[in-house]
């Protein structure tokens, strides 16, 4: 079985097959059956830095490879490091280094795809996260056989071959060749959401109704051929409604975004940011809904919505602008004539040029923070409340200012660079608000909260925080 799903996946595939190999079970099988079938294959290896044993980890899997008479590459990335520089979590800090290198060496090679050992029980465990966060019906779709254009690549496809083929058939396979795997310790750790998902969640689900993992995919194998059909109708719909397009900037027409079905607007949305940041990954519910309500309401003549895009009304037309865009240059608050200015207890304080900043109380019960998800905006956080204190400011930047980021554990980072980072227009940024109480910045808005304002499990009661545009 398990060698007849590489073999047929691959019937399509253009040779040489650069193979992600990690040690374990999955990826040594996968290597194995591609080497079996005389493919032309390199193995690719990524050291994530998690672990101290992983300089050993590698030297086996090259040692596999050689023994194969496959040609091996291996690569590292300081995961923590970058988790911390970018606010991620682990996880998807290592997901995202390892795909990096896996297609930047598929690239130096001339690769014809990037292979890698996904199986059927990944599948289970990647659609409940998806679900989890409150996905669409793409995240039901779960992972794909093949999937070209991917986040990686829009000429190299990621190929799992192994997808349908269930976790205990690749150990069959492994067990009936001696491949000898290496086991990965934190796959055990309850820390990681995946871990808590495979060896709590869904035995429970399974226990609670056996047969749940099949029909889940089932669902998922469903929703496919509804997504073939509903991506055609979006590709023909924004031919129509797409009048112009350019690097920072995307205008569609109103009236066919208006009349169209809330299911293909929603997909426009997200294709539509795809475009303009195609580094954002997901959007959530609220934020879509933020964008169907801005195009319902002429009214409303511009708002700044996430990652760094703007929506604007303009004739007939919905614009989509990036702030690097010359578009958006009049969205940004600032303090003009002044330096400095008390923030109200609780209230909204007017700035400049429309321009409010409001701080309103929220209730939160004290060692459930971490069961809050509060949408992503540009210019709107949730802070701890004692984080703020009597004495918070807004006040623009100083020399020498530096700054805490969410994410980066209690390091810091100078001000100037943070706003080149996030993109913060040059010529706004001398006059840009940032929050600051007791000499500790909390939030520059538009860019990160501070690592010292975060909301934790001892949090006892939070404030949201909101920059808000009001057009006269």
């Amino acid at each position: 079985m398990v060698f007849k799903a590489v073999e047929e996946t691959f019937r399509n595939i253009t040779p040489p097959l650069l193979v992600g190999v990690s040690g374990g079970p999955d990826s040594l099988a996968l290597l194995h059956v591609a080497a079996g079938l005389n493919l032309s294959t390199f193995a690719v290896y990524f050291n994530h830095m998690l672990r101290e044993d992983t300089p050993q980890e590698e030297v086996f899997v090259r040692d596999f490879a050689q023994s194969l008479g496959v040609p091996f590459r291996g690569g590292a990335g300081n995961v923590r490091l970058y988790a911390d520089e970018q606010g991620l979590s682990i996880e998807e800090a290592a997901r995202i280094l390892r795909y990096k290198f896996l297609f930047q060496t598929a690239a130096d090679i001339s690769a014809g795809a990037v292979v890698v050992a996904h199986h059927a029980d990944d599948q289970v465990e990647t659609i409940l996260m998806n679900l989890l966060r409150g996905t669409g019906m793409r995240g039901m779709l779960g992972m794909q056989v093949v999937s070209l254009p991917n986040q990686w690549s829009d000429s190299i496809p990621l190929v799992r071959p192994f997808l349908g083929i269930e976790k205990n058939h690749i150990l069959d396979y492994v067990n009936e060749h001696k491949l000898n795997p290496l086991i990965d310790p934190t796959n055990a750790e309850l820390i990681y959401q995946r871990n808590r998902i495979r060896h709590e969640l869904i035995p429970l689900l399974e226990k609670l109704t056996p047969g749940f993992r099949q029909r889940l995919l089932q669902t998922a194998e469903i929703l496919s051929k509804d997504e073939q059909v509903l991506e055609k109708m979006t590709e023909s719909t924004w031919k129509s409604c797409l009048e112009d397009q350019s690097d920072h900037q995307l205008q569609l027409n109103r009236e066919v975004l208006r009349e169209i079905s809330p299911s293909i607007q929603r997909r426009l949305i997200r294709k539509a940011l795809k475009i303009l940041r195609p580094e954002f990954r997901e959007l959530s519910f609220q934020q879509v809904k933020r964008a169907l309500d801005f195009i319902q309401d002429p009214i409303q003549k511009r708002t700044n919505w996430v990652a760094k895009v703007s929506l604007n009304h303009m004739q007939n037309k919905v614009i989509f602008s990036t702030w690097e865009s010359e578009a958006v240059t009049s969205q940004f608050p600032q303090l003009l004539g002044q330096t400095e200015i008390t923030c109200p207890d609780v209230g909204e304080m007017s700035l400049d040029k429309g321009w409010y900043f409001s701080v309103q109380t929220d209730s939160i019960l004290p060692g459930q923070s971490g069961q809050f998800q509060y949408p992503v905006d540009d210019f709107q956080v949730w802070v701890d409340q004692e984080s703020m204190g009597k004495d918070a400011v807004l006040r623009i930047r100083r020399e020498g200012d530096v700054f805490s980021p969410l994410g980066m554990g209690g390091k810091t980072m100078k001000v100037s660079d943070l706003m080149i980072n996030e993109k913060i227009p040059a010529q706004y940024r001398a006059n840009w608000p940032m929050l600051v109480s007791r000499e500790t910045i909390l939030w520059v808005p538009g860019a990160r909260l501070s690592h010292a304002a975060r909301i934790t499990e001892s949090t006892k009661s939070i404030l949201k925080l909101s920059f808000i545009k009001k057009d006269s």
